[in-house]
């Protein structure tokens, strides 16, 4: 006897001769922390009115990976889009050794995404935190800050996605790095 699955079969449409199919996106996610005066921050983005959902809140970087890309390019490169923040222009205090920390799989009615999520962790100790990523704007972002980690959770940053969940399961699975 087969057994029941609670998915729907992916469908494949017919484009300009070709087959298209029809499935989950792939996307990546970035919980970049920096210490920096013995305290932790985290590198967040404030989605601008022009975004089709998310208007005004807050997120961590993160989008759709392209082809021919890997989980860590595309969140190198996402990184870089939303917030102008080069991964690579830091020494990496953690990097996890380039491997996610957590793959989000769970689809809900209008988030079909199985997301890849990703954790750096920068010293940022004899040196000032990047500020000028908070000068970044473009049509999708409004604001981008680098928060302390106490005001994450405070009700002046309201979060899209479930990203402060993902904030809070980054910095509880390395918090000894975070000391």
């Amino acid at each position: 006897m087969k057994p029941v699955f609670k998915s729907r079969e992916n469908k494949v449409h017919i484009v300009d001769g070709r087959e298209v199919w029809e499935h989950r996106g792939n996307a990546v996610g970035a919980v970049i922390l920096g210490i920096y005066k013995d305290n932790v921050f985290v590198l967040g983005e404030k989605r601008s009115q022009n975004m089709p959902d998310g208007k005004g809140l807050w997120v961590v970087p993160s989008g759709y990976m392209n082809y021919d890309e890997d989980g860590w390019d595309a969140m190198r490169r996402e990184c870089w889009e939303e917030t102008g923040f080069d991964v690579n222009k830091y020494k990496r205090y953690f990097d996890n050794d380039k491997e996610p920390f957590y793959t989000h799989t769970k689809p809900t009615e209008n988030r079909q995404n199985i997301v890849i999520w990703y954790c750096i962790i920068y010293d940022f100790s004899g040196r000032d935190l990047p500020r000028e990523v908070e000068t970044y704007k473009d049509k999708e972002i409004d604001k981008v800050e680098w928060i302390p980690i106490e005001k994450v959770f405070t009700s002046n940053y309201k979060w899209a996605f479930g990203h402060d969940e993902r904030i809070e399961r980054a910095v509880m699975k390395f918090e000894k790095y975070l000391k």
